[in-house]
This record gives C-alpha cells, sequence and structure tokens, in this order.
C-alpha cells in the first residue's frame, strides 16, 4: 500500500507544476520555457506511473488469466483465445520476435502499461482545464491502480479518453477511427459511438427524462436485453457474471456530481459545451448504475462514460470566478476523492480487484 500511497503523492505533486502556455502567457520566450518544463515534468510522471505497472508481478484479478492466453495464442494461435484481433496480433508479434516463456509474459505486460498511461497522460493534457486537478482524480479515483486489471479493456478506455477530444472538434472521421482501433483490443467500447455523439449536443429537459424512463425501461426488459449480451459476449454464458449486481460506491460518485452539477449549471455548465458533454455523459453513467445491474460487469461500461468526471469537475472550478465560492467547492471535490481513494485502497485486497499487495518480479527469483 505505502507504494501506492508514494506515487501518488509525488506523481500529484509533478502534475500541479504542469500548466497549459495558452491559459497563462503569450509571451514566446515564456511559453517555450513553460513547454520544456512541462515536458520534463509530464516525463517524469509517465516513467514513475510505467514503472510501477511495468515491474508489477501477479499484480492484477485476470494476471494468471492472461498468462494463460498468451500460452494458448503460443500453442493454438488466435483460435484458442476469445480475445480481440488487436490484442491477438500484438500478442503474436510479440512472440513471434521474443518467442514464449515468463520474460516474454512480463514484457508484453509492461507494452500494454506503457502504451495504456502514455495514452491516458496524453487525453488528460489535451481535454482537462486543469491538469494538475484531473490527473490528481485520475489517480484518487483509481484509474490508474485499475490499469493493472484487465490490460486490453483498458487501452481501450485510454483511447476512449483520446476520442472525446475528436467529438467535441466535430472530428468525426478521427472519432471512429479511434473507436475501431479500441474495439479490436476491446470490443464493448464500440458503445461510445452513439453515446459520445448524443452527449455532444446540448440535451433539453424533456430529453433527460426520455433517457432516464428508458434506462427503467431496460431494467424490467433485462431478460430480452441479457439475451443480447451473451450473443454479443458468448463467454458470459453460464457464468457467475449473469448474476448481475452494481456498484454502490460508483451510483453514490455519479449522484454527488451529478448534484454539485446541478448546483453549478447555470454558472458553469449551461453556457460551456464542454463541461456540458461531460456533465451529460455523468448522467448517463449515473442512469446505467442505477437501472443496469443486470448487464455483466455493469462497471465496465459505466467507465466509458463517468471517466468524464476527470475532467467535469475541474471544468465547472475553473468556470467559477475566483473567490471563496470556487475554493469552497475545489476543497469538497479533493476531500470527497481523497476519502474515495482511502475506500479504495481498503477494498484493493478484494480478490475481484486485487491490485494489494503489491509485489514486483525485481525481487523474485
Amino acid at each position: 500500500m505505502a507504494v501506492y500511497i508514494i506515487l501518488m503523492i509525488v506523481t500529484v505533486g509533478m502534475a500541479f507544476f504542469v500548466q497549459k502556455p495558452g491559459m497563462i502567457n503569450r509571451d514566446i520566450r515564456f511559453v517555450t520555457r513553460l513547454k520544456m518544463r512541462n515536458g520534463i515534468l509530464l516525463c517524469g510522471i509517465f516513467v514513475l506511473l510505467f514503472l510501477v505497472s511495468a515491474c508489477r508481478y501477479y499484480v492484477g484479478n485476470d494476471y494468471t488469466r492472461y498468462e494463460e492466453y498468451f500460452r494458448l495464442m503460443m500453442i493454438e494461435g488466435s483460435d484458442g483465445v476469445p480475445t480481440e484481433a488487436g490484442f491477438n496480433l500484438f500478442v503474436k508479434g510479440i512472440q513471434y520476435v521474443f518467442g514464449s516463456g515468463e520474460k516474454t509474459n512480463l514484457l508484453i505486460f509492461a507494452l500494454f502499461a506503457g502504451i495504456t498511461v502514455f495514452l491516458f497522460l496524453k487525453g488528460i493534457y489535451d481535454l482537462s482545464a486543469e491538469f494538475s486537478f484531473s490527473f490528481f482524480l485520475f489517480m484518487t479515483f483509481g484509474y490508474y491502480f485499475n490499469s493493472m486489471n484487465t490490460i486490453r479493456y483498458y487501452l481501450a478506455l485510454a483511447l476512449a479518453v483520446i476520442s472525446m477530444k475528436y467529438v467535441l472538434q466535430k472530428e468525426y472521421g478521427k472519432f471512429v477511427i479511434t473507436v475501431l482501433l479500441a474495439a479490436s483490443f476491446h470490443k464493448s467500447v464500440l458503445l461510445i459511438l452513439p453515446v459520445y455523439f448524443l452527449a455532444s449536443f446540448a440535451w433539453k429537459k424533456w430529453q433527460m427524462l426520455f433517457f432516464a424512463a428508458a434506462a427503467i425501461a431496460g431494467f424490467f426488459l433485462r431478460d430480452f436485453l441479457l439475451q443480447i449480451i451473451i450473443k454479443i459476449y458468448p463467454t458470459y454464458a453460464d457464468t457467475i457474471y449473469l448474476e448481475g449486481g452494481t456498484s454502490y460506491v460508483n451510483i453514490v460518485r455519479c449522484a454527488g456530481i451529478f448534484a454539485a452539477g446541478i448546483c453549478l449549471y447555470k454558472e458553469t455548465i449551461r453556457h460551456k459545451p464542454i463541461n456540458r458533454f461531460f456533465f451529460q455523459l455523468n448522467y448517463l453513467s449515473l442512469l446505467l448504475y442505477l437501472c443496469g445491474s443486470f448487464i455483466p460487469e455493469v462497471s465496465r461500461i459505466g467507465y466509458y462514460m463517468n471517466i468524464s468526471q476527470l475532467f467535469l469537475l475541474p471544468g465547472m472550478i475553473t468556470a467559477l470566478p475566483c473567490g471563496r465560492k470556487r475554493q469552497l467547492w475545489k476543497t469538497l471535490f479533493i476531500a470527497a476523492a481523497m476519502i474515495y481513494f482511502a475506500a479504495f485502497l481498503y477494498k484493493a485486497y478484494d480478490p475481484l480487484i486485487k491490485v494489494l499487495p503489491y509485489r514486483t518480479w525485481i525481487f523474485t527469483e
């Protein structure tokens, strides 16, 4: 646990000094120096996050399952595993060059860690109104630590963050290409094609009520929808995943942020399309957690939407005028995130999460 706490403190401290040039000064010499400083800080943050993730050993609830996938791919080829073509091609390429075995497996985990961390940092830097605050939430909400689980999914999630920029800039061709690339590693990401597109428009009150009614109707039609899900993901058939269940912690988090957004809607969201996009995604994730408990591993679907919280909270804070009100809301958000982080670490030993205890191959024979 100490490794994660120290990592969080050090990297957040470094992120505090990262500032976007366009938000501060137009002087060319100042901007050049600032870009250089940002580059050094971001590289330092990347290296620390990469090393902790890449050097892990049997950390993550599906570490052994992926080892089995790697073994089957070497023996039986891609037909031996139920994973997507992009993932299979990536792994087979590494195995073709380096062969099979535990060292190659460690290399594959390390490469996924490096790509995923890089994409998350780029997405956060490009989208956030305040990089340090978004990065703080990225760490305290557990997105980084959970990326040691389900390496395919978190790579797809990182690409989903990258794709948000293209939706907001109405570069729909780049958006679709990015999502299709992500889907070659985890096809659940295809859901964001309609979801992100819809969230990019300004919704009226009746439309928000319509989505709520549709979510409630989906709950009552859960048996029918489950059959569709099983056809898409046949590996869920006759497994414990069909028992359902939702995340009450995510419900509380989404509901709390939704309530904060309602309180600050006129000042920070109504006339700011970017904040409105993130607010509407958070609303959809709240509906999903409330009414989609029958969906296998519903949290994975919800993360495509509630990761918008990394950008919504800083966006609302920076939209408020400087003063006591802004400071009060930021303090509340930071305190809530720290409580969430403490709760996450407390549950991190759970077999369903299993990112603790942290072990590394460096000290393993």
